[in-house]
């Protein structure tokens, strides 16, 4: 503590402190404001010109500082004492001071200190703590934007026009990135080979998975393309799905995927499918009518010796297939899955043009912001009447 010259005073200030248990440093009344430090220090100082160089002094100092500090006023004047408390000190004493008021108002004073102080480490950790905040969302906001251009160029880029068939998409991610995906590839110049899969969760962790079922079928599709293996094509998606099921276990990613996946040959008009848990199940839409595809299938990445059975239909010459994401079930009306199921069937009756016209009847071009990934992959051939 800094004591303050105390001339002509009934008892001795800093025999009275030190005994309190202070550590007292007596200075004349114009080093006062030396090298004072309200962060180890408290300032007890006799204004003897009624505080003029005092306030003087403290206006170099900031508020935490003057907060330890305790003017004693040599007569009461309300306007001298107005200035100290504009100063910020948390006490002012006016003599004569008894040994009692003393040691009272320099433990107010030390309470307000402390409580400046804590609220002064406070606000800078707060501030450090903002700004690495700030900084790590701008970072992630950038590592997202990026991601987001990587997913959506791991995306088919135009659609598949072969024959007579039309394959397009569209994607609404509920953050910068998805974990719903779709691809479709037509291969050998005959086949058309597709999926819509949604893998559990969002964000990053879950459209890095879109990244691996990528890579995963591109690479199947290399493989039956450079060998030409008409009789794997035929047969397919016939036990993609266990092979994609084995490298999620095998990676430990601890995420599961519904998927839709199928393949179609466009010579002989056959569809061949496999379904892993899809929700909602694909609607085909012939002459007006709109149906669910029927099959079943577990979840992807959840059982190691699970199988998945491929079915087969033959496609007529005008068909719409519309396959969507569990996403798009929260966008319709209705109060059960049931409901919203029968809602999705009611839209696709009334509407089965192209792509887009289907994408409005679905309210998809309303749509801004999304509580989960929606996604709609369609397959349509010929004309609709």
């Amino acid at each position: 503590m800094l004591l303050g010259h105390f001339p002509r005073v009934p008892f001795d200030w800093a025999e009275l402190l030190a005994e309190a248990g202070w550590e007292v440093e007596a200075r004349p009344e114009a080093e006062l404001g030396a090298s004072f430090d309200g962060d180890r220090q408290l300032l007890v100082a006799r204004a003897e010109d009624g505080g003029e160089r005092l306030l003087k002094a403290m206006d170099a100092l900031d508020e935490y500082d003057c907060s330890a500090i305790l003017p004693v006023l040599p007569h009461g004047d309300a306007e001298r004492v107005l200035d100290f408390v504009r100063r910020g000190v948390a006490d002012v004493l006016v003599e004569p001071v008894s040994p009692e008021e003393l040691l009272a108002a320099v433990e107010r004073v030390e309470r307000r200190a402390a409580l400046y102080r804590d609220n002064r480490n406070y606000n800078r950790a707060l501030e450090r703590a903002n700004k690495e905040l700030s900084e790590s969302l701008n970072i992630l906001r950038m590592d997202q934007i990026a991601g987001r251009q990587v997913q959506k160029s791991l995306l088919p880029q135009e659609p598949i026009v072969h024959r007579g068939y039309t394959v397009t998409h569209t994607i609404l991610p509920s953050l910068y990135l998805s974990g719903d995906f779709v691809a479709y590839h037509l291969v050998l110049d005959r086949y058309i080979l597709f999926f819509l899969a949604d893998v559990s969760g969002h964000g990053a962790s879950s459209a890095f998975v879109t990244v691996l079922l990528r890579f995963l079928l591109k690479r199947i599709i290399r493989r039956h393309v450079r060998e030409r293996d008409w009789a794997a094509l035929a047969r397919a998606p016939e036990g993609f799905v266990e092979h994609l099921n084995r490298q999620i276990l095998a990676a430990g990613i601890e995420k599961q995927i519904t998927l839709f996946g199928g393949a179609i040959d466009t010579e002989r008009h056959l569809l061949r499918y496999a379904v892993a848990a899809q929700v909602p199940m694909p609607v085909m839409v012939v002459d007006g009518d709109a149906r669910f595809l029927h099959g079943r299938g577990k979840v992807v990445g959840l059982f190691e010796e699970a199988r998945w059975e491929t079915y087969e239909i033959a496609l007529p010459e005008r068909f719409r297939l519309v396959v969507v994401s569990d996403g798009l079930l929260e966008t319709l009306p209705g109060a059960t899955l049931g409901e919203r199921e029968a809602e999705l069937l009611a839209r696709l009756r009334r509407h089965h043009g192209d792509h887009q016209e289907i994408c409005r009847a679905l309210g998809l071009e309303g749509l801004k912001e999304v509580a989960d990934d929606v996604s709609i992959l369609t397959i349509a051939r010929g004309q609709m009447p």
